[in-house]
């Protein structure tokens, strides 16, 4: 199953700047497998789940220096939410 960590509060203007390409070796690095990030917005796709967004939160502190609050959805769950919000 294909997951997505949405990461918020990154690359704002000049503040909690974080390079894409950091981005994506941490997560390899951390054992995520098939990683993409998506343009400058902090969100990364990749393929089974391994830890939990705690764990990531604290691999971001400790690689890039300030808190960065982590969200992960499923990519089936992503898109069932996004087709409910439609509806109502």
């Amino acid at each position: 199953m294909s997951y997505v960590a949405l990461l918020r509060g990154i690359n704002l203007g000049k503040r909690n700047k974080v390079d894409m390409k950091s981005l994506k070796s941490l997560f390899e690095e951390m054992g995520f497998q098939n990683v993409r990030t998506y343009i400058q917005t902090g969100n990364v796709l990749f393929d089974e789940l391994i830890c939990d967004e705690e764990q990531i939160e604290t691999q971001l502190k400790n690689t890039f220096g300030f808190d960065i609050p982590v969200t992960v959805r499923s990519i089936r769950g992503s898109r069932k939410d996004s087709a409910a919000s439609l509806i109502y």
